[in-house]
């Protein structure tokens, strides 16, 4: 029985009434879920919520553009010109080394021989012509069936059409070549049902972290520049962390999921990973911008320039500490101390900005994502007995979320939007570490800090998920290497629609440091 008094028999009759026809084992693994859940919810129940901010309304208006200004998107070309000298026409040898490595990682669901074909001789180049890109198996491309690395969708219809981010990509000349491995549906467990678990380039004996998982395996082993992936708790940049690069959420809002297979329409963000910053921002910049379907999205500012400053003078920094480091490996800590201390020789300021309620924001975040999860799902209920268990257990702590609690995880992600508006007062950015320990270790995928085992779930996204949960942008990049030879990585947290000054900052980082340019000895990679 769980603490709340509820117990599994009541909880499968209410999954019942509500549609949802779970067999015993999925009953119990629910009443677990939901037992796990309890300290989180109770603590929910008593937060108290001003009357002028209860409705969550506020956390949608604190990601628009009030006075968006007319221009266009400044565009990194230099740094389009080298990509393209470096990779147009690489895509046929791409996806032959995907499929080779594939054989090594499983991080491939499918290989796109069928998109790559040749521009006309006599039509000028596109900015990225030619230019191969990796693409998460939960967003759509034309002509090619969407699985989410689900049995239920193995045999699915080919999409009908590109999910924008893919149209505009390709619209810019660059090639999709594969269907990337992810968890199911972008929340189930590492061993995906199509693949199995990913395996990190750096050590393979490791995960490459979720949920972009093959996205993020794809550009670390040097097969593509960049990928596109999705990211609801930090499965852009968790993967990022553990494998190496530079990883994108953008500002709930700013780049459009339509044809992405939807998981929580409140936390879901669309993100590119790549190598370095200047690549992610010239993505980013691709990307982003209403597409009139999408609801979330609106008018935008241009995008400035991302170019590294000559210095930092002026810039202020926020370093929390308190729940965001108390867990934290030492080689964690050190990458961070040194990214510091780089901007801070540079002229940048460290100022105080404390996150008081950022010990909240993963359960409560969860609380949320869970609940749309399990909404979504609800028609496709009757073959929850296909899916992975790890998926069913965590979206069936949704169904017996009540309309109250639900609503007051809500207000609290406002409470917490405030909470970073008064650090971004007298902030510039906020940095944390991305995660506390290096790539977990198969097939349990723990987490070491300093010599000590945790769960996977237990540390992973400890602060990711305030971005998600607020809808701020975040931004992981690497800041060195652990004793165990695996990647460390730090995060900026930025204001919204302030995704410039976060990627301006990893760039200067990253001209004066060489950690995003180390590539793992793996067969297929390019140096």
């Amino acid at each position: 029985m769980s603490p709340s008094g509820t117990s599994p028999e009541e909880l499968g009759a209410l999954a019942t009434r509500l549609g949802y026809a779970l067999d015993p084992g999925q009953v119990r693994g629910m009443a677990d879920a939901v037992a796990g859940t309890e300290p989180a919810v109770t603590a929910l129940r008593r937060t108290a919520v001003p009357d002028d901010v209860a409705d969550p309304a506020h956390g949608e208006r604190r990601l628009r553009v009030d006075s968006p200004t007319d221009g266009a998107d400044v565009l990194d070309r230099q740094w389009a010109d080298q990509l393209r000298g470096t990779w147009s026409g690489r895509a046929p040898a791409a996806a032959e080394q995907l499929e080779r490595l594939h054989q090594e990682l499983g991080c491939t669901i499918r290989v796109l021989h069928q998109r790559i074909g040749s521009r006309t001789p006599d039509s000028p180049p596109r900015l990225l012509e030619g230019v191969p890109f990796a693409v998460k198996d939960v967003i759509d491309v034309a002509g090619v069936p969407t699985t989410g690395a689900s049995r239920t969708r193995e045999h699915a219809a080919p999409a009908v059409e590109s999910a924008t981010v893919v149209a505009r990509l390709e619209a810019a000349g660059a090639v999709p070549v594969s269907k990337d491995a992810t968890t199911e549906f972008a929340v189930g467990g590492p061993h995906a049902p199509l693949t199995g678990a990913c395996r990190n380039p750096w050590d393979t004996e490791r995960w490459a972290g979720g949920s972009s998982t093959g996205t993020a395996a794809a550009v670390a082993a040097g097969v593509v520049p960049f990928g596109i992936g999705t990211d609801v708790g930090g499965s852009i940049r968790l993967p990022a962390a553990w494998c190496g690069l530079t990883g994108l959420k953008p500002t709930a809002g700013a780049v459009p999921r339509t044809g992405v297979i939807p998981l929580s329409w409140t936390t879901e963000t669309v993100g590119p990973i790549a190598r370095d910053a200047r690549t992610t921002a010239l993505v980013f910049g691709l990307i982003r911008g209403a597409d009139g379907r999408d609801p979330r999205t609106g008018p935008l500012s241009p995008l400035p320039s991302v170019q590294p400053p000559a210095d930092l003078r002026g810039l202020r920094i926020a370093r929390p500490g308190g729940y965001l480091t108390e867990l934290c490996d030492s080689a964690v800590r050190a990458g961070l101390d040194e990214l510091v201390g780089v901007l801070t020789d540079a002229g940048a300021e460290i100022v105080p900005g404390e996150i008081e309620s950022a010990a909240q924001a993963l359960p409560i975040g969860y609380e949320i994502v869970f609940t749309e999860a399990a909404t979504l799902h609800r028609d496709d209920a009757g073959r929850w007995a296909d899916y992975d268990p790890v998926t069913v257990a965590r979206i069936s702590k949704g169904i017996t979320t009540p309309a109250v609690d639900y609503l007051r995880a809500l207000q609290f992600r406002t409470r917490l939007q405030t909470e970073l508006d008064a650090v971004f007062a007298e902030a510039d950015l906020v940095v944390v570490p991305t995660t506390p320990a290096t790539a977990p270790r198969l097939p349990d995928c723990t987490v070491v800090v300093d010599g000590q085992r945790y769960p996977l779930y237990a540390a992973q996204s400890r602060a990711t998920m305030l971005g998600n949960l607020t809808g701020a942008p975040g931004l992981a990049l690497p800041t060195g290497f652990a004793p165990d030879g695996c990647p460390v990585s730090a995060m900026f947290l930025a204001q919204p629609h302030d995704e410039a000054t976060a990627l301006r900052v990893a760039a200067f980082f990253q001209e004066r440091t060489g950690h995003h340019r180390r590539v793992p000895d793996r067969p297929g990679g390019h140096r």
